[in-house]
């Protein structure tokens, strides 16, 4: 009977997650539609706000750490906002990484209007969100502009100082995008702090906050948290910080700086010889293109770091191919099981379950050699109510755990 309700709700689940994506997509529509408004060039600050919404504006304002304005009318908070924003233009300019540098450059050195029809609705926004860039419609061209009071205090700045701190920022976001990718969620101090080692050098905390809450909103790579900067990957921030916290004498685990680059990177996952073991099996049964092996991979990869089940490894499996045999299904249990063991994942603040597992016989202990029994595609179906299990057994819900420290603990 659980079954059953577990598949229906699973069921309606997806439904309900589709008919929410589908109405996602037509508001974005809306939005990105009403975003690319008319324009004249050159376009003073006041005139670009106050085509704004009154919503739009209300970012720029909590953006600018701008208080006692959300009571204004909307013209009045536009006129307000026009008037601030250059006191602390020098500050958000100084928050730009070198890929953002160049594309403002570009636009200041084009008279303040950039043609760029093919930029993603979420970096115009966040362009405009900062009151950096503005999307606008010149003469039938969708591009960025910006106003003449902005293009005149980038151009008034030192052009080499602006471009060495953006390759700093480019660096700090970086690392800490390939940290938060191995551990999930950190503490901002936390991040500060590892960056401080890695780089060498000290770092003022308020300066790498406004740094990383723009790159959060302009790459969502990651997100700022309750609990600091979590990894856009992470759906339960709370349950991995309590993972973390349940070992405190276990520390991050250290990685070079080459690898927190590589990993920073957009949809990286890691190919590691058991990741390769498990898509070499795969390809030698199953006819798969390479979108489709990296995207296995990715998935499969996702699933482990988020500390998820490796039970849900095989039932992605199952969505994508057909099992042909029960020794199929075991030799693939044996890859799965090797590659959960020496996977990276965030409830053990980047360290795999084989490295610690010296460390933490108390805590934990690495998959058994065969925890899927479950997929074996027999007739019958063990009995579990009148199945002895001993206490040191693997548990048969397929933890991983010693039954006495899992289900049969209750």
């Amino acid at each position: 009977m659980d079954e059953k309700i577990d598949t229906e709700t699973r069921e309606r689940m997806l439904e309900a997650l589709e008919q929410a994506m589908a109405y996602g997509e037509e508001h974005r529509g809306r939005m990105e539609k009403r975003m690319w408004r008319k324009v004249s060039i050159p376009c003073s600050l006041h005139d670009a706000v106050s085509a704004l919404t009154k919503a739009e504006l209300d970012e720029i304002r909590r953006n600018y750490y701008l208080k006692n304005l959300s009571s204004l009318r909307k013209a009045d908070m536009a006129a307000e906002i026009s008037r601030m924003i250059p006191l602390r233009f020098e500050s958000v300019l100084y928050s730009l990484d070198k890929s953002r540098y160049d594309i403002v450059k570009t636009v200041v050195d084009n008279s303040g209007f950039l043609p760029v029809d093919g930029i993603p609705y979420e970096n115009a926004k966040s362009f405009m969100e900062h009151s950096v860039l503005f999307p606008g419609v010149v003469n039938g061209k969708k591009g960025m502009f910006m106003p003449v009071e902005l293009m005149g205090i980038f151009s008034k700045l030192d052009e080499r100082e602006l471009e060495r701190v953006a390759l700093r920022n480019t660096e700090w976001i970086s690392l800490t995008h390939g940290m938060l990718y191995y551990y999930g969620v950190m503490p901002a101090w936390t991040a500060k702090t590892k960056l401080e080692e890695l780089t060498g050098k000290e770092i003022d905390f308020i300066e790498f906050v406004k740094v990383m809450d723009f790159a959060c909103d302009f790459y969502g790579q990651a997100n700022r948290t309750y609990y600091g900067y979590q990894h856009d990957m992470v759906i339960d921030p709370e349950e991995v910080v309590a993972q973390q916290r349940s070992r405190p004498n276990v520390d991050y685990r250290k990685f070079t700086r080459k690898q927190l680059i590589k990993a920073g990177e957009p949809d990286y996952y890691g190919r590691t010889p058991q990741m390769r073991s498990l898509i070499n099996y795969l390809l030698e049964h199953f006819s798969l293109t390479e979108v489709e092996t990296k995207e296995m991979a990715s998935q499969i990869n996702n699933i482990i770091i988020s500390g998820s089940r490796p039970n849900l490894i095989f039932e992605y499996l199952l969505s994508c191919v057909e099992f042909p045999s029960f020794e199929f299904s075991q030799e693939l249990a044996g890859k799965v099981t090797e590659l959960y063991n020496n996977t990276h994942q965030w409830a053990l603040k980047g360290h795999a379950p084989s490295d610690l597992f010296k460390k933490e016989k108390k805590f934990m202990s690495p998959l058994p050699a065969e925890p899927f029994k479950i997929f074996q595609p027999s007739a019958e179906k063990p009995d579990k109510d009148n199945a002895k299990v001993g206490r040191n057994d693997p548990c048969p819900c397929g933890s991983g755990k010693k039954y006495k420290k899992c289900c049969g603990a209750s």
